[in-house]
């Protein structure tokens, strides 16, 4: 029988951190699970913290939106920070189990080592939240491709390869 998708073939991270993702901080070691369990991004993706409404009112709110529209959408949901810093909090809860998690809180980690860490493990996970909410980049296309609107030519390409095209004489 042949699959469409056989998850089992694909290459996955399992083969080249077979024992985990292994993270060092302050001299100690922690282990991240190879494979990202679909429920690590539920936080992310709770009604409270309305990630996918903030998109989807700075899509709304310009074609190019700028950083102060952003800021602007942010600062109309004041919590919004607050309850996105511990979405990430429980990301990692989830990915290292309480203990661990714990034993990793014990040593005081900085915002900015959970940034360090988060971009890290986004990196070695292959997320990429913008196409989680099929938001792609503008280089993607999900129309059809362009096709000729005349069959005719316009004459500026020779018939066969190598012909010459005739070009006015150049003015010195």
């Amino acid at each position: 029988m042949s699959f469409v998708i056989d998850l089992d073939a694909a290459e996955r991270r399992e083969v080249q951190y077979p024992h985990g993702i292994p993270v060092k901080y302050r001299e100690e070691q922690f282990l991240y699970p190879a494979e990202l369990p679909a429920k690590a991004l539920d936080p992310l993706l709770s009604d409270t913290l309305d990630l996918v409404g903030l998109l989807r009112d700075v899509i709304e709110a310009s074609e190019n939106p700028t950083a102060s529209v952003v800021i602007d959408l942010v600062f109309k949901r004041p919590h919004l920070p607050r309850q996105f810093v511990d979405a990430i909090y429980e990301v990692h809860r989830i990915l290292l189990g309480k203990e661990e998690y714990q034993r990793f809180e014990d040593l005081g980690p900085s915002l900015p080592a959970y940034v360090r860490l988060t971009l890290g493990l986004i990196k070695v996970y292959g997320v990429d939240l913008g196409k989680l909410f099929g938001l792609g980049g503008s280089s993607e296309s999900g129309g059809e491709t362009s096709s000729p609107t005349s069959a005719d030519s316009t004459g500026s390409t020779p018939e066969e390869s190598g012909d010459s095209q005739e070009s006015p004489a150049s003015s010195d």
